[in-house]
């Protein structure tokens, strides 16, 4: 079975922090007078350690993480959500001092005679060893979280100055608007309004598993990107579209219980070449700009008017190869602003369920 992508993500996330965080400790560890009695110090006996101690931390911390992102369903604060993750791994700790106890018996690494009560004894460190434990997946968790409200990627471009310059990139828009959002936001007021556009966003994290990038949120709407390898691959950027609009149908009965409307979203998409740069001083982000995000933002626009859930562009039309699940149909011509030459659009259907 594939592992979810935002699962995996986690992991790579706690595989990469424990290789950090080990190299810490070991070097922290090495500047120490004191020593374990019951171990003999050689290289191989210290790589052997660094090792275990990493992968053993780093998987079974990791899978910890995401069976919380697994069953915390319901929304939770940030916060709160570390408290439960923190006392789950205090758990968590013991066993793994258990397991490297068995692992280094078994590799005799301990001297011959060493029971379970002499390696604790021993470690006069252990609860140094289980705070350790704790800042680091903190820290791991809390860089996932700054990463993911920057968006997934953005922290480490950030930090590298990728976009400190601005530079040409290619990408894939989608720029998602909810139908019909001001006669919800009547009917519903602007508490009950918010909470159902917190909903459908929770939904949208489905494109996830069709590689696409949430570049933001502005109101009820959400703009989406991929690369045009990733979005291009398998009809991701069609598919991201029909996968949230399933998940929704899929809660019917939950939107139409707590707010009595089933929401349906409206599509433009467009591929082209961009202009990316990190901007701001006080809030800094990264943000495209050029015709391409323009034109898909316009695409959306013409939904209503041309009565589709999805409109395309010529372009991205040519550039897709829709298998049977899908037809493109010819719509219309449109001129945009500050244009002279027209610009063909298409509705995009899914045929088969």
């Amino acid at each position: 079975m594939k592992l979810n992508y935002k699962y995996s993500s986690v992991l790579k996330s706690y595989i990469i922090g424990w290789f950090v965080a080990s190299i810490i400790w070991l070097l922290v560890s090495n500047t120490n007078k004191g020593k374990i009695t019951f171990i003999e110090t050689t290289y191989a006996n210290e790589l052997i350690i660094f090792v275990v101690t990493w992968l053993l931390q780093a998987f079974v911390y990791g899978f910890l993480q995401v069976l919380i992102n697994k069953f915390v369903k319901n929304r939770v604060p940030f916060f709160k959500l570390q408290i439960y993750s923190l006392l789950l791994q205090l758990i968590t700790a013991i066993f793994i001092v258990i397991s490297v106890f068995v692992i280094f018996k078994s590799a005799n690494i301990l001297e011959e005679g060493t029971d379970i009560l002499t390696f604790l004894n021993d470690l006069d460190g252990l609860w140094v060893v289980f705070l350790f434990a704790l800042i680091v997946n903190f820290t791991i968790n809390t860089v996932d979280y700054i990463d993911l409200v920057l968006g997934k990627g953005n922290l480490l471009k950030m930090i590298k100055g990728t976009f400190y310059a601005p530079r040409e990139d290619e990408k894939i828009f989608m720029f998602l608007d909810l139908r019909s959002s001001t006669t919800y936001a009547e009917k519903l007021g602007h508490v009950l309004y918010s909470k159902l556009i917190q909903d459908c966003f929770d939904d949208l994290a489905v494109v996830n598993e069709y590689e696409a990038e949430i570049y933001q949120y502005v109101g009820d709407e959400s703009v989406l990107t991929w690369s045009p390898k990733d979005g291009l691959k398998n009809n991701n950027c069609i598919r991201a579209f029909f996968a949230f609009k399933d998940g929704i149908h899929k809660r019917a009965s939950y939107y139409m219980n707590t707010y009595g409307v089933l929401p349906e979203f409206k599509a433009g998409l467009n591929t082209g070449v961009v202009m990316v740069a990190e901007v701001g001083k006080l809030k800094r982000e990264i943000a495209y700009h050029g015709d391409t995000i323009n034109t898909a933002a316009r695409l959306e626009g013409e939904c209503n008017r041309l009565k589709a859930e999805m409109v395309i562009s010529e372009h991205l039309k040519n550039a897709l190869t829709l298998d049977s699940d899908f037809s493109a149909q010819f719509e219309d011509e449109i001129i945009l602003k500050g244009k002279n030459v027209a610009l063909k659009v298409y509705s995009v259907e899914r045929i088969n369920l």
